[in-house]
């Protein structure tokens, strides 16, 4: 979202150190402790690779909101194409990951099912069954 976001204020003329402040102020308040000094080096015309350095980003979003911006900061390319297909990316490869937990679940949830309800067919449907055919 973050990436939509950034490409969508960059599309729309605001300038990379104005949009990660926005941004900065929007995200959770772990995500934006980590941007904030980024933002902030950037304000006062510290270099990319020094503003990022200095911040101590860790979290996994905001390397990889890092990782994307800095083509376009460091070579002033157009930067909001790069934002909108890197997002796009990272949705089809969730969602990719998203399908293969849930066929796994199937396969999981196989032996639990079967447990519980191979027992219950054996009471409710075997055995009344046998107790029939038994002489009195």
């Amino acid at each position: 979202m973050m990436l939509e976001l950034i490409g969508a204020m960059l599309d729309a003329g605001a300038g990379l150190g104005r949009s990660l402040e926005l941004v900065a102020a929007l995200v959770p308040p772990e995500l934006g402790r980590q941007l904030r000094p980024v933002v902030s080096a950037l304000a006062i015309g510290a270099d990319w690779d020094t503003a990022w350095r200095n911040s101590g980003a860790q979290a996994s979003q905001i390397v990889v909101l890092r990782d994307t911006l800095a083509f376009a900061a460091l070579t002033g390319a157009p930067s909001a194409a790069l934002l909108y297909a890197q997002a796009a990316r990272l949705r089809r490869e969730r969602n990719r990951a998203a399908e293969q937990r849930a066929a796994a679940l199937g396969v999981k949830l196989v032996v639990p099912l079967g447990l519980c309800s191979l027992p219950a067919f054996v009471c409710l449907g075997v055995v009344p069954v046998l107790l029939g055919l038994l002489p009195s």
